[in-house]
């Protein structure tokens, strides 16, 4: 049965529903306007895990538009923390083939690979295997918040290794046939670390006052990798406000703050903007405007595409759900046709769907036959079925670590 609010008729005419409608992002297509984000569940010793390839089709079956591998480290010594993160290495390549083979089997999906980096919040504790123990860890100033450090700021030398790193990534996805990377800047990790003002104290080229100022070096990374990858490989670049350590924290205080900031890393070569938010419709500035959301911002200040991302579906965001066990409810028919509206009113065009994804492998398909009332609402114990203990293991180790501090 069709979902009458996927098609409403206008003069005896059906609209085309807005998340079945194809979107080109730098000359590739995606057959809607459905994503998955990078969801760490199965990799494992720094690589992808048999389980990896098959969770992916299961997903490009159901009829996603966009597919985000897991997050993946570039292959330098500092980016090594837990094995629940692959690294995108000449050593991972046949594990990573087979995932990408896999994912590219399916028409009409776009595929992209993450390069995500720790950064600061990189610890090497006993009972977590790193396979570089003695190696220093690397951020802007050895930051994880204002007053908490740990490691220690990096020298020009070691921006240089580390881009370098991420260039090397970057070439081998596009060898084994994705079609392009994104870029992990969010949530408190390293290129995070650069862009907030809590983390970034350095006086360099690297530093300022501003966000343009402090996108230095990201756009840097953005940059040599669009010079090593050629005009038509697409990078999205993935930013957030909150931080694991705080969800409170901001790296734009006011929305004017977006704008430089999101010329500069389109100059340097950002074909999307995926904006990671607790909740994809929550107002950013309600002081300033009663309804427009954080990607609603973004899209008026930039003509790339932007992803909004954010608990779709799901009562309680991905941080209580995942590190605090509160169980949420399935909300898809509400926030679906709140996502409808959004792309209608060009608030953003593309939307996230990570839990809901996994627990409903075919959610794209139930959506478009509008079975809302079938979608299953995410459950970690059976959802993440064989990784969880993992996850519970090195989540206790890390918290453990961090009460010595």
């Amino acid at each position: 049965m069709e979902n009458p609010a996927a098609s409403p008729v206008l003069d005896g005419v059906a609209s085309p529903d807005p998340l079945f409608t194809p979107i080109t992002i730098n000359g590739r297509t995606a057959r809607n306007r459905f994503a998955l984000p990078a969801m760490q569940r199965a990799s494992l010793d720094f690589r992808p895990t048999p389980r990896m390839a098959p969770t992916l089709r299961a997903v490009a079956e159901g009829g996603c538009g966009l597919i985000i591998s897991e997050g993946s480290s570039p292959d330098h010594p500092a980016a090594y923390w837990q094995q629940v993160f692959s690294v995108i290495g000449d050593d991972t390549v046949p594990e990573w083939r087979e995932v990408a083979d896999t994912v590219l089997a399916t028409p009409g999906v776009l595929f992209l690979m993450q390069l995500w980096h720790p950064g600061a919040i990189r610890l090497v504790v006993e009972g977590m295997s790193n396979p570089y123990p003695d190696q220093p860890t690397l951020s802007a100033s050895g930051l994880v918040q204002e007053g908490r450090r740990n490691g220690r700021a990096m020298s020009e030398q070691e921006l240089g290794e580390t881009l370098a790193a991420y260039v090397h990534s970057a070439r081998i996805a596009q060898d084994l046939g994705a079609h392009g990377v994104e870029i992990h800047a969010c949530h408190g990790y390293f290129l995070d670390q650069f862009l907030w003002h809590e983390t970034n104290e350095r006086t360099d080229e690297y530093g300022g006052a501003t966000l343009a100022e402090r996108a230095a070096y990201p756009a840097e990374i953005v940059a040599a990798i669009r010079e090593a990858t050629g005009p038509d490989f697409v990078i999205s670049f993935r930013f957030s406000q909150w931080k694991e350590v705080d969800y409170t924290a901001r790296i734009a205080e006011h929305p004017d703050e977006l704008g430089p900031f999101l010329a500069r890393l389109r100059s340097a070569g950002v074909d999307l903007f995926n904006v990671s938010t607790r909740r994809f419709d929550a107002v950013a500035w309600p002081e300033l405007d009663a309804k427009l959301t954080l990607p609603a911002w973004v899209k008026s200040f930039t003509d790339a595409p932007v992803l909004a991302i954010g608990s779709v579906g799901l009562s309680t965001d991905f941080a209580h759900d995942i590190l605090e066990n509160e169980e949420p409810r399935s909300q898809a028919e509400h926030d679906f046709d709140r996502v409808r509206l959004g792309l209608e009113a060009r608030e953003f065009d593309l939307i996230g769907a990570g839990r809901s994804q996994i627990a409903n492998p075919d959610l794209v398909s139930r959506v478009r036959a509008g079975e809302l009332g079938a979608v299953r609402s995410f459950r970690k114990a059976r959802d993440l079925a064989g990784v969880d203990e993992h996850f519970i293991h090195i989540g206790q180790i890390v918290a453990q670590s961090r009460k010595k501090d």
